[in-house]
């Protein structure tokens, strides 16, 4: 596969893929040293023009198994790449505005039976 200079992500990948922790230091050098060329087949703006590039894209766009090296890695970046993380929201429910802590109206426990209409 040709290289086409030096691939960063800075946007998913800000410290580099070698300190992300989600690539190998294989994946890595990888992605940073063939990305451009893989992106851009994968998006089509260029065509492959040998065999190792042709076999990737049919990898990439599922046409057959990914099994080289190119082709396992590009399908992990973007499985990091396009899976939006998760959030999570703590939210605390809104009780009566009487008392800050949900307890009964009468907190200090001297109610009676006098209180209530039988």
């Amino acid at each position: 596969m040709r290289s086409e200079g030096k691939f960063y992500d800075d946007k998913n990948f800000p410290r580099g893929f070698n300190r992300s922790g989600v690539f190998t230091i294989s994946e890595a050098s990888v992605l940073e040293n063939y990305g451009r060329t893989m992106r851009a087949l994968h998006e089509g703006t260029t065509q492959p023009i040998d065999e190792s590039e042709t076999q990737f894209l049919a990898e990439v766009l599922g046409q057959q198994a990914a099994v080289s090296e190119f082709g396992k890695c590009w399908l992990k970046y973007l499985n990091h790449t396009n899976h939006k993380a998760r959030s999570y929201t703590l939210c605390v429910s809104q009780r009566s505005s009487n008392s800050a802590y949900g307890d009964d109206d009468d907190a200090d426990g001297d109610s009676s039976d006098s209180d209530l209409d039988y």
